[in-house]
């Protein structure tokens, strides 16, 4: 069965639609966690065990002999007895699909998106408030380049433009680096913000 999941660039694009909890609150209402078990062992693997259902462990590299993960659908949770973990629908989502667990929001999603749900908007007012902080954010982000720009001059691209004797050459060269020095820190500084 085809999986959200299983493709390795589904993994690099993040939903940003959502804010952290809600898409969180609204997994956890809309999807029980034996139906994210059973879609995740495959047909025939789970076994019910009184109240509970139970199957070999789902998490990656965690392979289990006799079935440790005991899925409890009174409480919608579950827990593997042998790497002893366990939580909620959006946790097993989270750890199967690898997620860190600063992007739990993002597994959420994807779990709602998996099986059918709408993922939930934010408000307007969110949207709002974003426009009204655009002009201190990018103020913000200039002045992280301006800075790193100046380390990038100051320590690796200045040194060596002192040895060049003509004047005229080395105010050419100089302001060559300086563009250079702030295309790198722009660079830089947009690339650490998408990873955080």
């Amino acid at each position: 069965m085809s999986s959200v999941h299983q493709a390795e660039e589904s993994r690099t694009q993040r939903y940003r639609g959502v804010s952290y909890t809600t898409p969180i609150d609204a997994a956890k209402e809309a999807v029980p966690v034996i139906d994210l078990a059973d879609r995740l062992a495959g047909p025939g693997k789970m076994r019910r065990v009184g109240k509970t259902w139970t199957t070999n462990c789902l998490l990656p590299k965690h392979e289990d002999r006799s079935p440790s993960l005991v899925v409890y659908p009174e409480t919608n949770s579950w827990f593997c007895f042998s790497c002893l973990r366990g939580g909620d629908v959006v946790e097993l989502a989270r750890l199967v699909w690898e997620y860190d667990e600063r992007d739990a929001h993002i597994a959420a999603a994807m779990l709602l998106m998996e099986f059918g749900h709408e993922v939930p908007q934010r408000p307007l007012s969110w949207h709002s408030r974003q426009s009204r902080q655009a002009r201190a954010r990018r103020a913000i982000e200039n002045a992280k380049v301006r800075r790193v720009q100046r380390r990038i001059y100051r320590w690796i691209l200045a040194p060596p433009l002192a040895n060049i004797e003509d004047k005229d050459e080395r105010h050419e060269e100089i302001g060559h680096a300086w563009e250079d020095a702030g295309k790198i820190a722009r660079h830089l500084v947009v690339h650490s913000e998408v990873r955080r």
